[in-house]
């Protein structure tokens, strides 16, 4: 059975909450007053902080998981309406999405951005993703669907989350990976000179403000529950 956890003094949970005092307010001082996209009542897209392109955005749960496997094991049908809805106006407007996450699991040591469960979603190449991470000489398993995320041992294990063309594949951790390794890696596809991809270096203010303006238009488009399967479809069309 999947728990939610607490997690006081997270600054996503903070932020998710409501909270004043958190360090999206610090550094943007009200302009614009919130990266919150839309959401549902168990998800919330917010744009990423320091966003390393256009279009950057995170995907949440609203309460407390180390990862999407826990997420999807209660929530598969709301994750799926989603995605369905979000992914066409991702598209249209950024681009083919890549979705990356670094999913945590209990006793692994992490930082708070990372015990919070989050899907990246970037206009990125995932195919140049693959290839930094098989150079790194991790292992992968490709999933048959999104869906099988929320399979053993996934909800119970750390792992990186690679999806793209509808393609799903799980990379193994070695544990000798640096800190914001996702981040990293999409830096070095990028071609952002380290280590100017970490949020706590370099912050992309305006990239975030025009992510934000781009998307102005999105709430109210994101509905609520369909299958996966489903969800499939209506992103391939």
């Amino acid at each position: 059975m999947i728990e939610t956890m607490q997690c006081a003094g997270a600054d996503f949970c903070d932020e998710l909450s409501g909270a004043d005092d958190t360090s999206f307010a610090r550094f943007y001082e009200g302009d614009p007053p919130s990266r919150l996209i839309c959401s549902t009542e168990n998800l919330t897209l917010l744009a990423d902080m320091s966003p390393l392109a256009l279009g950057h955005l995170l995907l949440l749960p609203s309460d407390h998981y180390l990862s999407f496997a826990q997420v999807l094991s209660l929530h598969e049908a709301e994750v799926a309406g989603f995605l369905a809805d979000v992914v066409p106006l991702y598209r249209e407007a950024f681009g083919e999405p890549l979705i990356l996450e670094h999913g945590s699991s209990a006793g692994q040591d992490s930082h708070a951005c990372i015990t919070h469960a989050h899907l990246h979603f970037l206009p990125v190449d995932g195919d140049a993703v693959d290839d930094h991470l098989i150079g790194d000489s991790l292992a992968y398993r490709d999933l048959g669907s999104l869906g099988e995320l929320a399979l053993s041992p996934w909800p119970s294990s750390a792992y990186f989350l690679r999806v793209y063309r509808e393609r799903v594949r799980v990379y193994l951790p070695t544990g000798e990976q640096k800190r914001q390794y996702l981040r990293s890696v999409v830096g070095a596809v990028l071609a952002i000179e380290d280590p100017e991809w970490d949020y706590a270096v370099v912050m992309r203010k305006g990239e975030l403000r025009q992510t934000m303006r781009m998307v102005d238009r999105w709430p109210g488009k994101v509905r609520g529950d369909v299958t996966i399967a489903d969800a499939e479809l209506s992103c391939n069309e």
